[in-house]
């Protein structure tokens, strides 16, 4: 079929996309999947065809399944704190008052920086000799002495899921402030007239209005999430004794560590397959509910 000059057009500047698609996501990709089935090692150059031996292998290791609960764990609790925390504050900065622009940028300020500077930062302040959230805990006596939260098996996965929720929060939060304001006020003012309270406004409009910025957000979120690295590297280095070892920390480990890269991509390839499941049973849910 002979194509027009517009859809010729068309085409050409379309190809630059493509290409870099195939370039950076479709290439590496297809490599992950073929290195998924083969036994390479880095380090002694040694690389053979391993078949299903890596998955099996991997299924049978229970440290690969104490990561993926640790990693499961992390992305509920986190995505659950970021939604809550950025719903309620784009709740209030949603209301008109004074210096409100101001507020908002003030806190977008956590989602700006740096994830090295949020880390390291964090690290000092939970530090258990000159950390400051320590040493204010003690003072308040609520916790009898300073709590070593990064190096305690006990806490150092809440604490990372809570720098990550303060982190991560920010953006979520435009989102529903964007959409907060595209609710008619109409809407509002005929309730309030019929005598609804802002609980009730809150119940039965609001959230409801939400509902699918609220389902977009638990997808991206939940796949940003559940392959966050940089964050966990940077404050424990999936430590102490592998208590926030999760997923994304297994695969770096098994590569870069032990330069084992056919078992990282097995790995990695599993990862993807549990994003993927969880991804259609979100949109079979969407499409059932439509």
């Amino acid at each position: 079929m002979k194509l027009d000059k517009q859809a010729r057009t068309g085409y050409l500047f379309f190809l630059p996309a493509l290409l870099v698609f195939i370039l950076f996501v479709g290439y590496p990709f297809v490599y992950t999947v073929t290195l998924s089935f083969r036994d390479y090692n880095w380090f002694t150059k040694k690389n053979n065809f391993a078949g299903l031996s890596n998955y099996i292998n991997l299924f049978k290791d229970p440290t690969f399944w104490n990561a993926l609960g640790r990693t499961i764990l992390y992305t509920a609790g986190t995505l659950l704190g970021q939604v809550l925390l950025a719903l309620t504050i784009a709740i209030i900065l949603n209301a008109p008052f004074r210096g409100i622009n101001v507020l908002r940028s003030l806190y977008i300020l956590p989602w700006i920086l740096p994830t090295v500077v949020t880390a390291l930062a964090w690290r000092m302040m939970l530090h258990e000799r000159w950390g400051a959230i320590t040493y204010i805990l003690q003072i308040l006596r609520i916790t009898p002495e300073r709590v070593a939260f990064l190096a305690n098996t006990n806490t150092a996965l809440v604490s990372v899921m809570t720098v990550s929720i303060w982190r991560g929060f920010p953006l979520i939060m435009v989102g529903f402030i964007a959409a907060l304001q595209s609710i008619p006020s109409d809407i509002y003012e005929a309730a309030v007239i019929d005598g609804a309270s802002p609980w009730k406004q809150l119940i039965s409009i609001t959230l409801p209005l939400l509902k699918k910025m609220v389902a977009i957000i638990i997808l991206f979120r939940t796949i940003w999430i559940f392959n966050d690295f940089d964050l966990i590297w940077l404050m424990t280095r999936g430590g102490p004794a592998s208590a926030t070892e999760t997923l994304p920390i297994y695969v770096y480990q098994r590569s870069f560590g032990s330069y084992k890269f056919g078992e990282a991509a097995t790995i990695a390839m599993t990862m993807f397959l549990v994003l993927a499941f969880f991804s259609s049973l979100y949109f079979k849910m969407i499409k059932d509910e439509e």
